[in-house]
């Protein structure tokens, strides 16, 4: 039937309207508008809304902050009018470990934000960081995924419209977006861009509508919060929540001391650092305070570039032990082997003013040189005993192809020393036993 211009179709000739929503200030303006406001409204939503549905990815990560607005604000919208909401989370770091439905209703009350598998605990297994780039694969990773999943098994090959709260800003976004139609079932709408609206838009008409002044919904070791706009307010968090910090900090931590070039805002620009600089202190002695009660490694690095940024990397644990303990042994394997260990050096692309200097214990056996590839960089250095053994296939041929002789010499000596205080601990641990 008719009612002016508007054409009001009935719900069961419908197919499924899926917002994609992340819980930030784009999408959460965009789910308030079309659900109050009939105008914005779009016909291919029912006026029940029984096709629509919200679908969240948890990454694991996201601040406490930002699921209490939501589920202050807009957990209760989506009661009053009975619409649908699914909650995923990935459950491993594989596709193959698939989806998580968290949960799948039209009466939610609270969120799960610690989702299953957590995008920081596959950071923190493989000891790296999420990194600065272009395209941001983390979030892919962690949301895009496990929604797509979601929607396949959900829909096959029925029709369905997907809404993202891309913003008027966001026009390379929308159109690396807009190609994907995952096999032509997918029909992408971009709301908030339509409307013409901007980030600032958003939150001005959440403010008016709702009286609250949105946080920006983003995992608490974002490096795309830590650009100039975005950080007064991760930093804000940072302080108001040490104990949801502190593990990113530890994790940033064993990052550094594996790679000195992964800060979590780029080489010699650290989440540590900058914390400090803005004293916002109390998550990092909270963070401090839990390392020292954590197992701790002796870690051995060894990357293989093929060309800048391009190298294929090796991580073993050689040691296990408290804090002091492979402390006292790093430095035992330097005395034995002869090689001294260094600290507080300068990092390889860390801004000329202000950057951070690699302030890790490092006993280096080959620094790389950045003029000449294949080149090799090997080291040994103390973390807590977070990152796991990993090494590519083939790393250990292409390593030996590559190893002059005087390489493979402070190997073996470092070998050899490293033999010698493992024996001196099992055979301290030993008489301890004894005694």
């Amino acid at each position: 039937m008719q009612r002016g211009t508007r054409t009001i179709t009935e719900p069961h000739d419908l197919i499924p309207y899926v917002w994609s929503y992340g819980m930030g200030a784009e999408s959460t303006a965009g789910i308030l508008r079309m659900i109050t406001d009939p105008a914005a409204r779009p016909e291919t939503i029912a006026p029940d809304f029984s096709n629509l549905v919200v679908v969240i990815a948890q990454t694991g990560d996201e601040w406490s902050t930002t699921g209490k607005l939501v589920q202050h604000y807009i957990l209760p919208l989506l009661r009053r009018h009975n619409i649908r909401l699914v909650e995923v989370a990935r459950r491993g770091p594989a596709k193959k470990d698939g989806v998580a439905v968290l949960q799948d209703t039209r009466q939610p009350y609270q969120l799960h934000l610690d989702g299953v598998y957590k995008l920081s605990r596959e950071n923190r297994v493989t000891g790296t960081m999420p990194q600065l780039g272009g395209v941001r694969k983390c979030s892919q990773k962690a949301k895009g995924a496990p929604q797509d999943a979601w929607r396949a098994t959900e829909f096959g090959d029925q029709l369905y419209i997907h809404a993202i709260g891309f913003n008027v800003n966001e026009y390379i976004r929308i159109m690396r977006d807009s190609a994907y139609s995952m096999g032509g079932q997918r029909i992408p709408t971009y709301p908030i861009y339509e409307w013409g609206w901007s980030r600032q838009d958003c939150l001005d008409y959440l403010y008016r509508k709702l009286g609250a002044v949105w946080s920006k919904s983003c995992c608490r070791h974002c490096p795309y919060a830590g650009n100039r706009s975005g950080w007064p307010e991760q930093l804000a968090r940072f302080a108001a929540l040490p104990t949801e910090a502190a593990q990113h900090i530890i994790d940033e931590y064993v990052c550094l001391a594996l790679n000195p070039r992964s800060g979590l805002f780029g080489p010699g620009k650290s989440l540590i650092t900058r914390l400090h600089r803005d004293r916002a202190t109390e998550p990092i002695t909270l963070a401090a305070a839990r390392m020292k009660t954590m197992p701790w490694a002796i870690y051995r690095v060894r990357r293989l570039y093929y060309a800048p940024a391009t190298a294929a990397r090796s991580v073993d644990c050689v040691l296990r032990g408290g804090h002091r303990t492979v402390h006292t042994t790093l430095t035992e394997v330097s005395r034995l082997a002869d090689i001294t260990v260094t600290k507080n050096e300068e990092i390889a692309g860390a801004p000329v003013r202000d950057g951070d200097r690699d302030t890790h214990r490092r006993l280096w056996l080959r620094r790389p040189c950045d003029e000449t590839y294949p080149t090799q960089e090997e080291f040994y250095t103390v973390a807590p005993a977070q990152a796991r053994d990993k090494e590519l296939d083939g790393f250990a041929v292409a390593w030996a192809e590559h190893t002059d002789e005087a390489l493979a010499q402070l190997e073996r000596r470092v070998d050899m020393a490293i033999v010698a205080v493992q024996h001196a601990v099992i055979d301290t641990q030993g008489g301890r036993g004894a005694a």
